[in-house]
């Protein structure tokens, strides 16, 4: 065996383990340990960490997180102002993987009774579909030279945990991120045609249903698994209804026009109390119920109330308004419910998670992260009413989750503990001492703080914020692993205790990067949105997919009509089909995330301020050349070069924004465009692509 250590930089060194001999090895395990021992001190003097991570938490002794939890593989640990992390060399693992690898971090349990990071390659199996066990008699025969892997181990000193996070997440998205990004892959139609030749046509047209309330006529997702119109924090219709209203106002199409605006009126339709209001339409019984049963089954599912859900579909209703559909009655019902959220806080700043049917708050989750959702509300619902009430209720919300929930990244909402990954609500990794937690809270939290950074102007909630937003991206798909037979690149995971992959809830994410990069013009928030936004369509069952290898998933239900799973390798890597839980964890919102993305950012956008093109949808794009005020861009089809290639000509839309001069003249694919001022440009440039190949 060699071990080769590299420096790359002041805290950055590269280390390489090589086996040169060629003898068959009964091969269990290998890994590199490190301690982190600040100030030369052991015996527990790091404890508590100030800052802690591990891809896939320990249910047992005999746990370690293996290479099925590497998404955006790091481990890191900081303590008293010092820090380290492990970052697997992803290149050198696609080529040698005789065994998994795995990471691990052990605070207790250790000889030097100090926390522990390590990487190698280890024997593992998954425990559907939680955990990943390691059995030292669990062996597999390789050949000596097949036994290789590399890491980056990061070390030093850091300000805050933060500082860790961002060095982390900007290493992995520039080092694997962006590579994946110049591939157009997995996207192999424009964003449209999903819909057009798929999900609309087919899908959506099966499952929106008519529903006649107190005789006004509204639509509604009928999602029978669900028990019929979902407005919840996962299924959820105003999210897939944005992306049908959208597209409905781009093809003239009264049809989804008509389905879109039903599913708005519907929402708007649920009965209120004192603002809180309830959250699925029960198509069978022909009734609304409080939220879906088995996600509020501690309190009162049917007829109480779920913060969770009525604050994801607040927040999108505020999305409709800003972006779709100026209705007063919109800013009504979500102001009513801010005016409910601002009486029911707790003394703490804490919003409880559920209500029973009086409106008092049941004991479970009282003070959680599901406050996050509550608050990014309360802070929309300041900005827009100007009420000082809702305000001072935001930032109270604001503080508890940022003094009570972000220091220990304690995201914990319903389905960290009441959904296919049940454990007690006192539940933590005694091994890492790291809790459990779940996406869906730190999506809520990032839009909650950037909300507050917008309603009140202090750039503390904006940097706050972006750690939040940092965490969230641990969770991105950084890279394309060769031992999954799916294209992944762009996808998120679920939680630190659960195994999916390309999980629905990427579409969801696709606007909170998206307005994180309004906010900071930071180019790698943009570039998320759209990886996230692809994936969100990989899972497809179509022929597009299948001929250019994104997936070879074939369903039950409507083979090669689009449908879609939850998400895949749920229970292990063999677990390759996934399951379909409804149209907008799947495709549906998918098209939601794509009309946002298109309606803020066109097909291309060209940041002006920094002399960059990003291209968003199917395209490939790049700057020529910038002399004066003549600015040349050339956008190509990369669809045309797949193995089934789109060659169809279609319009398209290159957006700018950040402007530095009043007027500019714009060369696209050698068509001049001259002296077009500000507004003119941020409306944007239609141009017709052709559907001939990028080269």
């Amino acid at each position: 065996m060699e071990e080769r250590i590299k420096i790359r930089g002041p805290n950055q060194v590269y280390i390489e383990v090589v086996n040169h001999s060629a003898d068959p090895i009964d091969f269990s395990q290998l890994m590199n340990h490190f301690y982190l021992v600040p100030d030369g001190k052991s015996f527990g003097y790091a404890l508590p960490l100030e800052f802690a991570w591990l891809p896939a938490l320990h249910g047992d002794a005999d746990h370690l997180c293996s290479d099925h939890f590497f998404r955006s593989p790091v481990v890191a640990a900081m303590a008293r102002g010092a820090y380290g992390a492990l970052i697997p060399d992803l290149r050198v693992l696609s080529r040698h993987r005789p065994a998994p690898h795995a990471l691990d971090l052990r605070v207790f349990g250790t000889k030097a009774e100090a926390p522990r990071l390590s990487y190698g390659i280890s024997t593992a199996e998954i425990v559907p579909h939680v955990y990943a066990r390691h059995r030292d008699d669990q062996t597999v025969r390789i050949l000596g030279t097949e036994l290789a892997y590399s890491f980056d181990l990061f070390f030093g000193e850091a300000d805050s945990p933060k500082e860790v996070a961002s060095r982390v997440t900007s290493y992995l998205w520039k080092t694997y991120g962006e590579a994946g990004l110049k591939e157009v892959l997995p996207q192999v139609l424009p964003f449209e045609e999903y819909g057009r030749r798929y999900s609309y046509k087919h899908e959506l047209r099966r499952w929106a249903k008519k529903v006649n309330v107190d005789g006004q006529a509204y639509v509604g997702i009928d999602n029978e698994f669900r028990r019929g119109a979902n407005f919840h924090a996962w299924e959820n219709d105003l999210h897939v209804g944005f992306g049908v209203t959208f597209y409905g106002d781009n093809w003239k199409d009264d049809e989804l026009r008509k389905i879109g605006e039903g599913i708005l009126h519907l929402a708007l339709s649920s009965p209120q109390k004192q603002g809180a209001f309830a959250c699925v339409y029960n198509l069978k019984e022909r009734k609304w119920e409080g939220s879906l049963y088995w996600t509020a089954r501690p309190a009162e599912f049917d007829s109480g109330y779920d913060a969770a859900a009525m604050g994801v579909s607040a927040w999108w209703l505020f999305y409709w308004y800003e972006n779709l559909r100026q209705d007063p009655r919109i800013l009504e019902k979500v102001v009513d419910y801010a005016q409910f959220l601002q009486r029911a806080q707790l003394p703490s700043g804490a919003i409880p998670t559920y209500f029973y049917q009086d409106l008092s708050p049941a004991p479970q989750l009282l003070e959680s992260a599901t406050t996050s959702i509550s608050g990014a509300v309360l802070a929309k619902a300041a900005h827009l009413s100007k009420d000082p009430r809702l305000e001072q209720a935001a930032v109270r919300a604001g503080r508890f989750v940022d003094e009570q929930i972000l220091p220990k990244l304690a995201f914990q909402d319903f389905e960290v503990f009441y959904s296919c990954s049940p454990k007690p609500l006192h539940w933590i990794d005694n091994w890492s001492g790291i809790l459990p937690h779940n996406t869906l809270a730190i999506q809520w939290a990032a839009d909650q703080f950037l909300a507050l950074y917008t309603l009140t102007h202090d750039a503390y909630w904006l940097r706050r914020g972006e750690y939040i937003l940092n965490i969230l991206s641990l969770y991105q798909q950084v890279w394309n692993p060769p031992f999954f037979d799916v294209h992944l690149f762009g996808g998120f995971g679920v939680m630190n205790t659960d195994g999916e992959w390309s999980d629905g809830r990427q579409a969801r994410f696709v606007s909170t990067y998206a307005d994180y990069y309004a906010a900071t013009w930071k180019p790698e928030y943009l570039q998320r949105a759209v990886a996230a936004c692809r994936a969100g369509f990989a899972l497809m069952d179509i022929e597009e997919n299948h001929a250019n290898n994104v997936n070879q998933i074939p369903r039950k239900e409507g083979p090669g009509l689009g449908y879609s799973p939850e998400n895949i390798y749920h229970n292990g890597p063999q677990d390759n089909r996934g399951g379909w839980t409804g149209f907008n964890w799947g495709p549906g919102g998918a098209l939601a995330a794509s009309a946002y993305l298109e309606k803020k950012y066109g097909t291309v956008w060209v940041d002006l301020e920094a002399g960059l093109v990003f291209p968003i949808d199917g395209v490939a794009a790049e700057i020529l050349s910038w002399n004066g005020r003549l600015l040349q861009i050339r956008v190509t089809n990369p669809l045309a070069d797949l193995p089934l290639p789109y060659k169809k000509a279609r319009p398209i839309t290159i957006r700018f924004g950040r402007f530095r001069d009043s007027s500019y003249d714009i060369m696209i694919n050698g068509q001049l465009f001259e002296g077009l001022n500000q507004n003119r440009l941020s409306q944007g440039i239609e141009i017709d692509l052709p559907g001939g190949s990028a080269e």
